[in-house]
């Protein structure tokens, strides 16, 4: 039988994940608003520059 000591823990370790998810999404959300920003503001850097190289094949990027 659980408890209430057990389901008070409970209780706290769900508001503790919720706190740490709602973070976690202040995060993220504010990173994808840094890169729409970064994406406008380089529009058309990128539309200059968006032909590939010639000869071009690979990344230069280990993954």
């Amino acid at each position: 039988m659980i408890s209430k000591n057990q389901f008070a823990a409970f209780e706290f370790m769900c508001r503790e994940r919720a706190a740490l998810a709602r973070k976690d999404m202040e995060y993220w959300l504010a990173e994808a608003q840094e890169w729409k920003e970064l994406s406008n503001s380089t529009a058309s850097l990128l539309d200059a520059n968006s032909a590939p190289a010639t000869g071009f094949t690979e990344s230069p990027y280990q993954y």
